[in-house]
This record gives C-alpha cells, sequence and structure tokens, in this order.
C-alpha cells in the first residue's frame, strides 16, 4: 500500500522529516508500553496453569523411510492432509492454547488501537493512465478493510481527494469497490487498448487460486461469467479488445466454476470475451517440449497499443524452468496485429513461427517499450550480463531470422559502470528510459534518452530539476553532490528508499512512480519530459498540494555494513526512534529474507513501525546472500545446498548487533515470512543461543518434501532438489523440521509459529509437522515461559497485501504480544 502527501493530515498522523531529510506523513501514536509490562510476570495469563501442556500431536499416520541410504522419521505425515479430522483437531488445539495468551493481554487492546493508528492514513497507489482518459488508482482512507480503484480524468484536481460518494461530493469517481465483497481481494488488473474493458484477477480468502472477471468500464458491471482454474496470472494479456492470455490449469472443470484445489499441468490460455471458457484454447500448454516450464506474463511488444494499432505488433512469453531469475524469451508476430489473433492463431504461430529474443536460461530478459521507429527494448541479464543492462531488436532483425532463430541482440545501456544492479526500465513516451538501479539495496532513478541512449540525468544527482530537502540535524553522512538543495518545491527522494514500478503510456509523456522507505509510508510523485533543443530533460514534482510541518516523533534509518562469517561485507539497515537511548541495550527486531534473488528493499510495515514506536525497540533488516541486492553473484552466493551461507549471514548479523551494544541475546527477536521462515527456524536449529523469540511465519520447515505440494516442484532449483541423491544429504542435514534438538542438548527460544488456512504456496503442513516436533522435543518450555505456540488464521492465505485490514491488525498485535510475553528488557 501506498500513499502520498496530501492536502490535510488524517487522524493520528503528524508530519515529520526522515533521516533523509524528506518530509513525510508519519503517523503517529503516544502509546508506549511501559518496561514493567515486559515478560510473563506482568499478565496472568501468561503463566497459564502448571498442568497447561502443549496439545498432542497425532498418534498415527507417521512414516520411516529408508532414501538413499539414509534413514528419515517423519512422525506427523498426517498433518500434511488439512482436511481431516485428525488435522483439524490439531490446529484446534493449537489455537485454544495460543489465542487466549494472545488475546488476553492486559494492553492487547492498547496495542490494536495503536497498530490502527498506523494503518489510518490515506494511501494511494501510483495513478495508472488509460486510453479513455481515465487516470485510476487504489485508495484508502485509513480505517477501510481494504482498499478501492477510484478514477478521474483531472489528476490534478482529484488525486488525494476520498472518493465521491454522492453527486455532490468533490472527488474521484469510485470504480471498483472490494469492500462489498466478503474475503475477496484484487490480485493485479489489466485494462483493453481502448479502455473499455477492464479485466480483474481475484483471490479468495488470500488463496493463490484466481477467478477472473471482465467488466465494462462505462457501465462498471461484470460482463460475462467469472473465468477460474488460474493461479499465479500477473494481469491478464489482453490481445485486442476481443480476449485475453492467462494462465491455468490445464485439466480444470471449466462447468465447475469454482476455486481449483488440485494442482497439474500448467498452461497459458487464450478466452475470447462472450464466450465458454471450455472453448478457450491453450495456446502454450507446459507439456511436451515445454514440460516442466512455467511462464510469468505474456507482452505486446509494439510502438503503438491503441486500440486500433498501424504498427507490428509482437506477443512475447517468458518460459522459467523453476523459481530462479533465468528465462527463455520465446517471441510470435502477430501478422494482421492484435485485433485479428485469436487462440488458434496464437498457438499455430507458437509452434510453427516462434522466434527468441534470449535462449539458453542465462539471465532474465523483460519487455521494457518500443519506439516509433520500431526498435525494441528488453531489460536483460543474460548472456553473461547478470547485473543488467538494456538491449534491443529492429523490427527488421525479425524480417531476418528465420523461424525458431534467435534475434540479434543489441546493446543499447550497458551495465553500469559502478557495478549497481539493474532492478526495472520503462519507456516513457516512446522517449525516455527510466531506469532504477539498485545501490547496496537502495534505489537511484537514472533517465536515458531513448531516441540517442544519451544519458538525461539521475534522480540522486545534481542533474535532475528535482530538489530534495536535507536535514542538517541527522547524523547520517549524505555526500552533499548527490542532491540540489532548493528553497523551491520540495521532491522526496530518499537516500535509503526503494521506487515503485513506473506507472507510464507509449503515448503521454507524464509517468508516475512511488516511493517507499522503512519509517514511513509510501508518497507518489510525477514525472514529466520536458523538450529541451534536440533533446529531453526530466522534471520531477510530487501530486501534494500542500504540506503541514507538525512536529512528531520520528523514525530514522541508517545502513551500515558488517563482516559475515567469511568476511564478505553484509548491507545492514538499522531503523529506530529518533530519541531512543542507543548508549545500551534495547529490543531488538532482525529481519531478512535471502532467497529468490529477491532483494530487501525498503518498504513500509506497520509490525515494524509499532515495534519501533509503541515497543521502543530497534528493527534491522539484514541484505543477506541468497537474495538480489547484488544480483545474480548475490543470489548463487547461497543458492541450493549453499543455503548455509545465508544462514550464517543472518546469524552474523545478530552478532554485530550483540557487540556493538545496541542489544543482547535476551533482548533479540527474528522474525521472517515464507523463505524468511525457513531462514529463522533454520538458524533456530544452528544459534539458539543468539536469540530470546522466533517469528516464523508462513515458514517452509520441510526440505524434504517441498516439492510434493501445490507448486513446490519449482523451488528446487532454490533449495536442491530431495530426489537428487548428490542434494539429499545436505537438504537432510539442515531441514528445520528434522533437525530440531531436545531440551536435553539445548533450550530454545520462545517461537511464534503462524500460518493460515489457505495457505496454498506454503501449505500449512510445514508449520503444522513444525510445531508437532518442537513442542514433543521442548515439552518444558512452555511452564518456564519458553513458549513455543502456533497460530493459524481463517480464511488468509500467504500474502499479507491479500488481508483486510482487520486480519493484519490482529497478526501483528499477536507479535507484539507475543514479544511482551517472551522479552524481558
Amino acid at each position: 500500500m501506498t500513499t502520498s502527501t496530501v492536502e490535510g493530515v488524517s487522524a493520528g498522523s503528524s508530519i515529520s522529516k526522515t533521516p533523509h531529510g524528506a518530509l513525510h506523513n508519519q503517523p503517529n501514536s503516544s502509546f508506549v508500553v511501559p518496561k514493567g509490562s515486559w515478560g510473563p510476570q506482568a499478565t496472568s495469563t501468561a503463566n497459564g496453569n502448571d498442568n497447561l501442556a502443549y496439545p498432542e500431536p497425532p498418534k498415527d499416520g507417521g512414516v520411516t523411510e529408508e532414501i538413499f541410504g539414509l534413514k528419515v522419521e517423519d512422525p506427523w505425515r498426517s498433518l500434511e492432509e488439512l482436511e481431516t479430522k485428525t488435522t483439524s483437531k490439531f490446529i484446534e488445539d493449537q489455537n485454544k492454547l495460543s489465542v487466549p495468551r494472545l488475546s488476553n493481554h492486559p494492553l492487547r487492546r492498547d496495542l490494536e488501537k495503536a497498530i490502527e493508528e498506523i494503518y489510518n492514513h490515506e494511501r494511494m497507489e501510483t495513478p495508472q493512465k488509460q486510453a479513455d482518459g481515465y487516470y485510476y488508482w487504489n485508495f484508502n482512507k485509513g480505517d477501510w478493510p481494504r482498499d478501492i480503484l477510484v478514477r478521474s480524468q483531472d489528476l490534478e484536481k482529484h488525486f488525494g481527494k476520498e472518493p465521491a460518494w454522492t453527486d455532490n461530493d468533490v472527488g474521484p469517481e469510485v470504480f471498483f469497490d472490494l469492500n462489498k465483497e466478503e474475503n475477496t481481494s484484487l490480485y493485479a488488473h489489466s485494462f483493453s487498448p481502448s479502455g473499455k474493458l477492464w479485466c480483474a484477477v481475484l483471490q479468495e480468502s488470500g488463496s493463490d487460486w484466481q477467478s477472473i472477471r471482465v467488466f465494462d468500464t462505462t457501465t462498471k458491471r461484470p460482463i460475462e461469467k467469472d473465468v477460474g482454474g488460474s493461479k499465479f496470472t500477473f494481469g491478464v494479456t489482453w490481445v485486442g479488445e476481443e480476449g485475453y492470455v492467462y494462465k491455468r490449469i490445464i485439466d480444470y472443470n471449466t462447468q465447475d466454476g469454482s476455486l481449483f484445489r488440485g494442482d497439474g499441468s500448467y498452461g497459458m490460455f487464450y478466452h475470447r470475451i462472450g464466450q465458454p471458457q471450455s472453448t478457450d484454447v491453450a495456446v502454450l500448454p507446459f507439456t511436451g517440449e515445454f514440460a516442466q516450464h512455467f511462464a510469468g506474463k505474456a507482452y505486446i511488444v509494439s510502438s503503438d497499443h491503441s486500440a486500433s494499432p498501424s504498427k507490428r505488433s509482437f506477443l512475447t512469453f517468458d518460459l522459467y524452468r523453476n523459481t530462479n531469475p533465468e528465462t527463455e524469451l520465446l517471441i510470435v508476430e502477430l501478422p494482421e496485429g492484435p485485433n485479428k489473433a485469436d487462440g488458434k492463431t496464437i498457438e499455430e504461430l507458437i509452434k510453427k513461427d516462434r522466434k527468441w529474443v534470449t535462449k539458453g536460461f542465462t539471465g532474465e530478459t523483460r519487455y521494457v517499450g518500443s519506439l516509433e521507429s520500431e526498435k525494441h527494448f528488453f531489460y536483460s541479464t543474460a548472456d553473461g550480463n547478470p547485473t543488467g543492462r538494456i538491449v534491443s531488436f529492429d523490427t527488421e532483425d525479425w524480417d531476418k531470422t528465420a523461424a525458431d532463430g534467435v534475434l540479434p541482440i543489441k546493446e543499447f545501456t550497458p551495465v553500469d559502470s559502478e557495478g549497481h544492479q539493474l532492478q526495472s526500465g520503462q519507456l516513457v513516451g516512446s522517449k525516455v528510459l527510466v531506469l532504477v538501479y539498485l545501490k547496496h539495496a537502495c534505489a537511484s532513478v537514472v533517465f536515458i534518452n531513448g531516441l540517442t541512449g544519451k544519458r538525461l540525468g539521475s534522480a540522486d544527482s545534481v542533474d535532475t530539476k528535482g530538489n530534495v530537502d536535507l536535514d542538517a540535524n541527522i547524523e547520517i553522512p549524505v555526500p552533499e553532490e548527490e542532491f540540489e538543495v532548493s528553497t523551491s518545491e520540495k521532491v522526496i527522494i530518499p537516500e535509503h528508499g526503494s521506487i515503485k514500478p513506473i506507472s507510464s503510456r507509449y503515448d503521454s509523456d507524464d509517468f508516475f512512480f512511488s516511493v517507499d522507505t522503512w519509517v514511513a509510508p509510501s508518497y507518489v510523485l510525477k514525472g514529466a519530459i520536458v523538450p529541451k533543443g534536440d533533446t529531453f530533460e526530466v522534471d520531477i514534482s510530487s501530486l501534494a498540494t500542500s504540506q503541514k510541518t507538525d512536529s512528531g516523533e520520528n523514525l530514522v534509518c541508517s545502513q551500515i555494513f558488517y563482516d559475515s562469517h567469511d568476511g564478505v561485507k553484509i548491507p545492514l539497515f538499522i531503523c529506530h526512534a529518533h530519541d531512543l537511548d542507543l548508549t545500551k541495550p534495547q529490543p531488538t527486531l532482525l529481519h531478512a529474507y535471502g532467497g529468490y534473488c529477491a532483494p530487501m528493499i525498503p518498504h513500509y510495515d506497520a509490525f515494524f513501525a509499532s515495534y519501533m514506536r509503541n515497543l521502543r525497540g530497534i528493527v534491522a533488516i539484514a541484505c543477506i546472500r541468497g537474495g538480489g541486492e547484488y544480483g545474480k553473484r548475490w543470489h548463487d552466493a547461497a543458492i541450493g545446498i549453499k543455503r548455509h551461507v545465508a544462514w550464517d549471514d543472518f546469524s552474523y548479523a545478530a552478532r554485530y548487533l550483540q557487540t556493538q551494544g545496541l542489544t543482547s541475546p535476551s533482548l533479540t527477536s527474528i522474525y521472517g515470512s515464507s523463505n524468511g521462515g525457513l531462514l529463522v527456524t533454520a538458524v533456530s536449529n544452528r544459534n539458539p543461543e543468539l536469540f530470546n523469540t522466533v517469528f516464523a511465519d508462513v515458514a517452509v520447515t520441510d526440505l524434504l518434501r517441498f516439492h510434493k505440494f501445490t507448486l513446490g516442484r519449482m523451488w528446487t532449483g532454490e533449495f536442491g532438489s530431495p530426489e537428487d541423491p548428490k542434494d539429499f544429504p545436505t537438504l537432510y542435514a539442515t531441514s528445520p523440521l528434522h533437525n530440531i534438538r531436545p531440551e536435553s542438548d539445548t533450550h530454545y527460544p520462545s517461537i511464534l509459529v503462524t500460518t493460515a488456512d489457505h495457505d496454498t504456496r506454503v501449505v500449512p503442513g510445514h508449520s503444522l509437522k513444525y510445531l508437532a516436533e518442537a513442542q514433543k522435543k521442548q515439552p518444558s518450555s512452555l511452564k518456564e515461559g519458553r513458549l513455543i505456540l502456533g497460530r493459524v488464521y481463517a480464511n488468509a492465505g500467504h500474502e499479507s497485501s491479500a488481508k483486510s485490514l482487520k486480519q493484519k491488525v490482529e497478526e501483528v498485535a499477536d507479535r507484539l504480544v507475543f514479544s511482551l510475553l517472551t522479552v524481558k528488557p
């Protein structure tokens, strides 16, 4: 979710400065947990009954196997089956133990109110302009359960305003209100070239299974029955106005109409508007020569994306073998344009006339945009350029390349001379390339003349017209030459920030992007291409109409680099309230991800904000290896059976914070979600003495059977394969589930394991089996105040973005209360 500085300040908010000098609308809360409220002695519900014990795990259904000569015990395998009486009872018993202890804390309601205040600010995502002249964006007043989609043809007048609920109200028009649909979230959406049709990809209760619904944008009403069986459709790809390409399970029963519960082979399908889903054509099934492949999203490649294009048009598919960022980019030409193409045509083109932008899985390649001269740009980390560059091919190159051949790609923008990672690119107005680089996990925006390749400037240099206001009182080293300081309009591009994807059109010189930080909500900036002689310059401005400068509590962020176990320097963000006393150890929450080449870049999180504000603690975020902060080399350093490198990086972050006197083992909590949940459960096995409290959310804990559930088979490129005799011994020796130690050997930290009943990505069985094993191996921990609790949320899935405000507040409050029960400052 994002926000912008807008006219007026919502309740519970104040304007204050971040360490990089930017004015932010920082939600403020005056509630601070008293020191005497920490620890189990602070509440009668924490100690509980002396006879209280952990739930009994299933007595039946265990399995012992010999795999590659090793004896492997799996006593809790029955918990993999979610919809059985045995598993239902285990979940019920876990919640009966955890919910009262988390819900009945005397400060629970105070914390919930404080979290609600953190969310209670107007949130707006980047506007997207469509061909019908409307700008569309998500908006939330602050206390609404979910965002709503609004639109306006006058962005300057209506952006930042509350929607017009009646004809007398002044504000943008309500286009789609998710709050009218129970347990439904918007995963992605796409507009047809004319802007007359809108396609919503919807999730039910956070499940990865999706339904697709098409609306007439004039009437705002759906025009056909929902299309089902979809998963990971990142917005459909409109092929003209008649139909779209989407991803779905091949053997989906199109007559059923319900969300699919099984898994199998997938494919890219073409759906024609108004036709039964049973007539959809599998244009690219992931079978035969494409077996074990997957695709992200198809893209129309053209310099004219209008409803009736006059330029040649192509269709691309990015093919993956697994979750590694390595693709082959298949491309076909739509000879009569998108409006004449249908499913059968596309299917035949892929079989007989396909060509390749890149082949060999040597990196990742994505479409960026096209010039009117028929030059087509792509972001690419392929062919020995892992830090990323912009490449292109001309339409005439297509005509010279034989079917199934590889197009002659030309370099347009070389790799960054300082080695910084190219994160994304976007062509604006068929004139300017906007490139976002990562500099030590922080964003830097560079503008390139798309006609000449000449650099126009960057958003953190004096070449940019946008100006940044500096705060002289912050002790964070910021080179003065990075900024042009001006008393004119303040444009906020912080040193420790991230840039969300650019919103632009091929036929408009305006573009939009949002800026995010660890310490304040996101805000939206507008860019404009301004002619200057025979070239251009880029003007960056704010969409805000006014700002207040009320003083309020300030959260600050700095970045250091610590030495890991092998001497490699790891970036570490350290965030806290500006007046926190750092001369003595403080409660500290350490977080990381370290996987899938995903960089840990700044983003605002209510859990972190509340931990800093209401618990008066430090939040530290480690950019460990396995992630993508420095691209492929950073990822490859901790991939597969080298995963322990990321885990050691994380433990060394804790050691650094402790040796610097910022915290101590008894005050150190760690938090990780999904792959990050694997991280924190693994380090709990390896270095339990470093941590007091562990938050393991939707964690991958069984490294021997992850590939057997839903799309877990795609993760073998990330973790290694349990079916490979070379990988298996390492996976067995490091799998969190299989390496929990008994309390006769060591005492574990307190652990809160959270999962969700509709998580179809990391199935709840991972968390349930881990709980059964940890509670069995550490039976005395409950009476000793070292809690190992499980919390299973109903009507929720894997991603936080799919949850309602109430669900988000509940989860954050659970973690904060668990901190109060287990940490003792």
